[in-house]
């Protein structure tokens, strides 16, 4: 009889033990598994759930023609590229502390998030569906956009600076994204305060922030011969290879939005100064010099790249832009939530890129 039920007790314990095996299988990621080819009218949305156990579970989702109208996406549409200094009371230029708070509130609240340099350059936008990717760029490496202090023994940012007052919103709302990209000249005292100009790079490069060229010492491109404007821009390039002999920035930003005399306009993307060579991918004007277009679009003009200055009160500053783009919405971009496909209503596949278009970096959908 003890054989019998001990005979039994094995069977049950072997069939629960092949069950959970069963269990663990059916919990291969969905990405592992073969999945079917994707349309022109429908992707997978991958989302990431939390749930109370503190497990993660992937779902996947299609996305239709009817969740393409209801989040009005439109991945050729605008994308804000905001021109910013310091944090201080000097309008129009530079703004408060409270009205860079403002600014960024504003932004969260209506659905705009933080891209990088670099997902703007690639068209590879990286934010949830239905929400606009906007960039925010600081000029002349002053020390109320970024410095460091020191605090028992360790550099921390100065959170009076823009960059620290980012780096507090983020903390509140970590899904609005933390990015921007800054622009300097050929000195030491670029984001003057404390640790060497190495340390402060340093400092950004490690918290995910870029770096750009504003040139040398600030002159006017438009007023300069073809050899000095050499010497603008590629000595800030020598001077970063100093610092890091294996990094290129990708963008100038132009002192008074002037660049070079047409005849050789060239040299402000690419160019040599001294033996070292340099070769950016935009160059952005100050103010809004034509519509907001991503770098995927047909007519997005690398020379030209306009920035909306970030102030309120004037025709054509931030807080008129915000004011036009809620009124006339069909011209934002609007994410699909996938930084690998390019969703465009069908009258709007003409205004991609044809080198866009013939290339496998994006599947392009219609709608």
């Amino acid at each position: 009889m003890i054989k019998k039920i001990f005979f039994v007790m094995m069977v049950v314990i072997i069939v629960a033990t092949s069950s959970c095996s069963v269990k663990e299988a059916d919990l291969t990621p969905v990405t592992e598994k073969t999945q079917p080819p994707k349309t022109t009218k429908e992707q997978e949305q991958t989302t990431t759930v939390q749930s109370t156990t503190a497990e993660t579970t992937t779902t996947t989702k299609k996305l239709t023609d009817s969740d393409y109208e209801e989040y009005k996406v439109n991945e050729i549409g605008h994308i804000m590229v905001v021109m910013y200094h310091g944090i201080m009371n000097n309008p129009p230029y530079h703004v408060t502390k409270d009205e860079f708070r403002e600014d960024l509130q504003y932004m969260y609240d209506h659905g705009y998030r933080l891209i990088t340099l670099d997902e703007f350059l690639s068209g590879k936008i990286n934010v949830p569906i239905g929400t606009t990717p906007i960039h925010l760029t600081f000029d002349d490496g002053l020390n109320t956009t970024f410095a460091l202090k020191e605090v028992d023994g360790e550099l921390v940012v100065d959170e009076n600076t823009a960059i620290g007052i980012i780096e507090d919103f983020v903390k509140e709302h970590p899904d609005f994204g933390k990015a921007a990209s800054l622009y300097f000249h050929d000195t030491t005292e670029n984001f003057e305060g404390a640790g060497t100009d190495k340390e402060r790079f340093d400092w950004l490069l490690e918290h995910g922030y870029e770096l750009g060229n504003h040139t040398a010492t600030h002159d006017n491109l438009s007023t300069l011969s073809k050899e000095n404007c050499l010497k603008e821009i590629g000595s800030v390039e020598e001077y970063v290879l100093s610092l890091y002999p294996d990094f290129h920035m990708r963008a100038i930003a132009y002192p008074f939005g002037a660049r070079p005399d047409e005849s050789f306009m060239d040299i402000a993307l690419d160019g040599q100064y001294n033996g070292v060579s340099y070769s950016y991918e935009v160059g952005f004007r100050e103010g809004p010099s034509g519509p907001f277009l991503p770098i995927i679009h047909k007519d997005f003009s690398k020379y030209n790249a306009p920035r909306v200055r970030g102030s309120k009160g004037a025709d054509g500053d931030l807080w008129w832009y915000f004011d036009y783009y809620e009124n006339n919405d069909y011209l934002k971009y609007i994410s699909d939530g996938n930084p690998n496909t390019v969703v465009v209503k069908e009258n709007k596949l003409d205004n991609i890129s044809e080198e866009v278009r013939a290339s496998d970096e994006f599947e392009i959908i219609t709608y």
